[in-house]
């Protein structure tokens, strides 16, 4: 029995036909209604006149390739769902493909049950944030160093002006949120628009390694950011001058003990 579509659409951008349309019959006769692109420029007119849609992207695509896609749409929109389905399986195209904002990231072939849940669980989401007000946040980290969710700029003591992505602010205000008390890996999933269950600790460390060798290459200034092993994040005391590895060790805690 075909289920009733939901409020929102799924949008299948992959450049094989085949796949394209089958993957679309497959999805739609769960309950699904669904757009197919081949290409980028495709799926981006679309996104102009509907933009409610959760994207399954391939990374080979013709044209502009599925990461730069992802990007792209990561930076305009924090509650678009993101999935990748991909023949590329290495560890390192999956930590770049979450690490370019992706939700999930799914290895051809796929199993269909799991992307259907997921799909469902990401168009949850954007029907539940559809109705929430964006809060952009300019607060004080530390004292010194100065984050602005609204602009997506961290500024450094020195007063370097950084860049950040969404992901990458996102995770900033949670830890800023906990003033110097652990932020758990829980928590980072929630900031990140993910559930607990779907979270890959991979993609903070990720986030956060690259951010951190950003800061420094530009501030000279490392980070206030340590992990604290098996629980999550923390903002520490601010230090200047310090390389980045410095002040990002593992913390050894009761949890992780035994």
């Amino acid at each position: 029995m075909i289920e009733k579509a939901p409020p929102y659409t799924v949008s299948i951008v992959e450049d094989e036909p085949v796949l394209r349309e089958e993957l679309a019959f497959q999805l739609a006769h769960h309950g699904f209604a669904v757009e197919t692109f081949e290409n980028a420029a495709q799926f981006y007119r679309y996104l102009a006149v509907r933009p409610k849609t959760v994207a399954v992207l391939d990374i080979g695509l013709a044209g502009e390739d599925g990461l730069s896609v992802c990007q792209y749409l990561r930076s305009h929109d924090t509650g678009m769902g993101i999935v990748f389905v991909t023949a590329r399986g290495l560890r390192d195209d999956r930590l770049s493909g979450l690490d370019a904002g992706a939700d999930a990231y799914l290895v051809k072939p796929v199993d269909l049950d799991e992307l259907v849940l997921i799909l469902r669980r990401l168009g949850q989401r954007l029907t539940t944030a559809a109705t929430a007000e964006p809060r952009p946040v300019r607060a004080s980290m530390d004292g010194q160093w100065e984050l602005d969710s609204g602009l997506g700029m961290l500024v450094t003591p020195n007063g370097t002006r950084i860049r950040l992505s969404l992901s990458e602010a996102q995770l900033l205000h949670a830890l800023l949120a906990h003033q110097g008390e652990p932020c758990t890996h829980a928590e980072l999933a929630a900031a990140l628009g993910s559930m607990p269950e779907d979270y890959n600790k991979h993609r903070t460390e990720v986030i956060f390694s690259r951010l951190r060798e950003r800061v420094y290459r530009h501030s000279g200034l490392a980070l206030p950011i340590q992990a604290e092993r098996c629980v999550g994040y923390r903002l520490l005391p601010f230090a200047t001058g310090a390389h980045p590895q410095a002040a990002i060790g593992e913390l050894t805690t009761p949890q992780s003990l035994g």
